[in-house]
């Protein structure tokens, strides 16, 4: 089965922040396969042959709409979705003729327009069933969206990297609620004591970590016997030193919500992580890990074995902990 693409539509004045944060989210998912912008024609260019030959490539299309997207004029005050040469016309217009799904963003607040609101060649655009999202929650929006283009383009969701730890997380719970049950008040007391005492061990390869930093080495590190002569990067600098190779648990915070992620570096710069595989790179110089040229990582400070620093994901810019795992 060949793979499907998507064609982004908006309109500039109206939801351009919406579009590009959209395709940074859809192209980390479906990479390569997902377009927008045909607006840059060069003079002399058959427009709307242009605008059929990029839009009958695609299995999707996506209709961004805002507040503004059915009223919005040209400088002589000329509705442009009434425009025969207007670009979001001609883009949706081709794609209904075509019976390419089309599925209308409502973003901002915007609600779905009606069939006499829209030109006659768009008129089958207000019985779609439209998505809304939203800056209040927009990862669990575009989430429902990338499952939603999963199921039209006839794609499962890759599988994750370790399958099995969330069912292996939810048997320790409920063994440490049995523990907590039988053992009552003695238990508690115990995990206490182990957990101080587990405080003040951190604290004392904190203190040793500092005053001798290249005492510590990463997982991937400490499974070489010669790690000067490795070929994977490594960054010693300002006392950090960081081996990209390993597992990692990879703990961050967006929009108020904290997630994490397993992520597994392989020597060939290629990775794994729950949600995707791709290749990654490592710049010593700068402490940028960058994976799939999507996921922007930059080392800031070691914290105990875990390194914390940010992360950069299209417009966003986040709090980032990973820890060896």
């Amino acid at each position: 089965m060949s793979a499907k693409n998507i064609f982004i539509c908006y309109r500039r004045d109206d939801a351009e922040g919406y579009a590009g944060r959209l395709y940074d989210r859809l192209n980390s998912r479906f990479p390569r396969r997902v377009f927008m912008d045909v607006t840059g024609i060069s003079p002399g260019a058959d427009f709307s042959r242009v605008i059929q030959d990029t839009v009958g490539t695609c299995h999707v299309l996506l209709a961004i709409i805002g507040k503004q997207w059915t009223t919005i004029t040209d400088t002589s005050n000329r509705r442009r979705l009434d425009l025969p040469d207007d670009y979001v016309r001609h883009e949706i217009a081709t794609a209904l003729s075509r019976n390419i799904t089309v599925i209308p963003i409502l973003v901002r607040g915007a609600q779905m327009p009606s069939r006499e609101e829209l030109p006659l060649d768009l008129a089958a655009l207000s019985t779609r069933n439209a998505l809304e999202i939203g800056d209040g929650d927009f990862d669990h929006d575009v989430h429902r969206l990338i499952e939603v283009l999963e199921t039209v383009c006839g794609e499962a969701r890759p599988a994750a990297n370790v399958p099995t730890s969330s069912s292996r997380s939810n048997c320790l719970i409920f063994a440490l609620i049995g523990i907590l049950v039988a053992g009552g008040l003695a238990v508690v007391v115990l995990v206490l004591v182990l957990l101080a005492a587990s405080t003040q061990n951190s604290n004392d390869n904190a203190v040793q970590s500092s005053s001798n930093p290249q005492a510590y080495q990463s997982p991937a590190a400490a499974r070489q016997d010669t790690p000067a002569e490795s070929s994977v990067a490594q960054d010693e600098t300002d006392g950090v030193s960081f081996s990209p190779v390993g597992r990692w648990l990879v703990t961050y915070e967006i929009n108020g919500i904290r997630l994490q992620n397993n992520l597994v570096l392989h020597e060939n710069k290629t990775y794994q992580s729950d949600e995707e595989t791709g290749e990654w790179a490592y710049s010593p110089a700068e402490r940028k890990l960058s994976l799939a040229g999507s996921l922007e990582i930059v080392i800031e400070r070691r914290d105990g074995d875990s390194f914390v620093g940010h992360g950069r994901l299209g417009y966003d810019t986040f709090p980032i902990r990973l820890t060896p795992n």
